[in-house]
């Protein structure tokens, strides 16, 4: 054996000896938290989720500050975490998630539609880094999508004021982290493209909300981990079965559909992930509390 076969079956044992057996329960160093997602609890609500092993949840709907007052005072005593807020795109929706005790709302800042785009397996981004406007959606001819393109481009810019100048110093004010996340709304599709904003920002109350079933129609899950890594506040466990082609599909329940979900757990021990993991029902699919808080131990266990 010369030395560089030596040195490289050293090196495949020693990552060998990192990885589970066939069958043996995968270890990790990172410990995410499963929560729920619904309306503003009460403490009936909250005994329903701890009997199911969710320690904390993230809010949805209108509130107001009293009623995210309450709620909180109910979840302190009872050993509850509400982490979150969907919903952050007003002052008011910002000062009642820190009303909730939360640390953070779930942004989605822009919406388009209504004119030809291209399909979701279609997409070819070129767009400029520093100014974050898209160029091209598609390789050759791009006049069809003209006024995808510019309508992208406007919404972006509103979408940055917004942020920067309303709701940027409230954020501040009340220790709140703004997690951008897309949800289907024809913008930032690809992401590259989604981190390169949401890191143009380059503030630490401007981070990402990564649903990891929302992004399969465009691309694979884990490259949301590559391009944002760390900048990943919270995560959404939802599923997704694309089409036996690999072009569209539909929503399913959680780990039966097309998400590897134990290379989502991979990618969440390379960022060092310890935080939320929200189960987000979507579609109409019909999961039980049992079965989502069942599903998601799965996921988190590596499986």
């Amino acid at each position: 054996m010369n030395r560089r076969t030596f040195l490289t079956s050293t090196a495949l044992l020693a990552a060998s000896a990192t990885l589970p057996l066939r069958g043996e329960t995968p270890v990790f160093k990172t410990q995410p938290k499963k929560a729920f997602l619904g309306p503003v609890p009460d403490e009936k609500a909250i005994e329903e989720m701890l009997r199911y092993g969710f320690k904390g949840m993230e809010v949805m709907r209108d509130l107001t500050v009293a009623q995210a007052q309450a709620a909180k005072k109910i979840a302190d005593k009872m050993g509850f975490t509400i982490h979150s807020l969907m919903g952050g795109n007003t002052p008011e929706r910002i000062e009642i998630a820190a009303a909730l005790g939360a640390d953070t709302v779930l942004l989605v800042p822009g919406r388009i539609g209504g004119m030809p785009m291209p399909k979701p397996w279609e997409f070819q981004l070129e767009f400029d880094e520093k100014t974050n406007l898209l160029k091209k959606v598609v390789a050759g001819d791009n006049a069809p999508y003209t006024a995808y393109i510019e309508a992208h481009n406007q919404e972006m810019q509103r979408a940055r004021k917004q942020i920067e100048e309303v709701l940027l110093p409230v954020a501040e004010k009340n220790n709140i982290v703004i997690a951008i996340e897309n949800v289907w709304n024809n913008m930032w599709v690809h992401p590259r493209f989604a981190a390169n904003f949401i890191l143009s920002f380059q503030h630490p109350n401007i981070q990402a909300y990564v649903d990891l079933g929302n992004h399969m129609i465009y691309a694979n899950s884990e490259e949301w981990f590559q391009y944002l890594g760390k900048n990943i506040r919270r995560i959404h466990l939802k599923d997704f079965k694309r089409n036996p082609n690999g072009q569209g599909g539909s929503w399913c329940r959680l780990r039966e559909g097309s998400v590897n979900w134990p290379q989502m757990r991979q990618e969440m021990e390379k960022i060092g992930y310890n935080s939320w993991c929200t189960v987000e029902p979507e579609g109409g699919i019909a999961m039980t509390m049992e079965y989502q808080s069942q599903a998601a131990d799965l996921i988190l266990a590596g499986k």
